[in-house]
């Protein structure tokens, strides 16, 4: 073999040990990147009056523009971010603004917690029949109401989330996700929201 044979060898044999070393070192750095999206929080989904995503005054039943746009983009969005992140927890927070709420029949806090309850365990509860005496009921009111249309949705043998779960952030949180200020009663079609969050089940053990 002539020395231009042998360098030309040589060159071939290093451009293959090149190549594989950059095909290992893309499979390793795919692999951490996944591992890291593993531990990241996927990004908060916000459902706010000023979009679109309103209730009527004092009601937590999800209007026609409200069931269409869950319908269109919000359920792939949280199935994406749901494989993505390797997140099998969907949390739904409902949020209120700062107007006082009206109260127009006496009723104990256990009954609403043991309607609502209901609500979330039976099939077919009309959710404005349970009554609210507070911002923070009616956001735990308007959360569970999503939460309900999200189960048939989400919850499924192909689906990787498990568990879907209602809070109420009421009138405490305001739009920037700070601590509302007491004195501030005006409506806010930002701070009327719906958020919705992703988590993960083995982040809590």
């Amino acid at each position: 073999m002539s020395k231009q044979q042998s360098n030309a060898t040589m060159q071939s044999e290093i451009f293959i040990v090149l190549m594989i070393v950059m095909v290992l070192l893309f499979i390793i750095t795919s692999f951490y990147i996944s591992k890291l999206k593993e531990h990241q929080q996927p990004p908060l989904i916000v459902l706010d009056e000023a979009h679109g995503y309103s209730f009527s005054s004092s009601s937590a039943i999800l209007s026609d523009n409200f069931l269409l746009q869950l319908d269109r983009s919000v359920i792939k969005k949280i199935r994406d971010f749901s494989q993505k992140y390797k997140c099998d927890i969907v949390e739904v927070y409902g949020y209120t603004d700062g107007k006082p709420f009206p109260i127009n029949i006496a009723k104990s806090t256990q009954s609403f917690d043991n309607s609502l309850h209901r609500c979330l365990v039976d099939k077919g509860c009309n959710i404005d029949n349970i009554e609210a005496s507070s911002n923070l009921e009616l956001g735990m009111k308007r959360a569970v109401s999503v939460v309900e249309f999200l189960k048939p949705k989400l919850l499924n043998n192909k689906s990787y989330i498990k568990t879907l779960r209602p809070y109420s952030g009421g009138a405490f949180i305001d739009a920037k996700g700070e601590i509302a200020k007491i004195e501030d009663r005006a409506g806010d079609k930002y701070r009327r929201r719906i958020e919705i969050r992703l988590s993960r089940s083995h982040d809590l053990r």
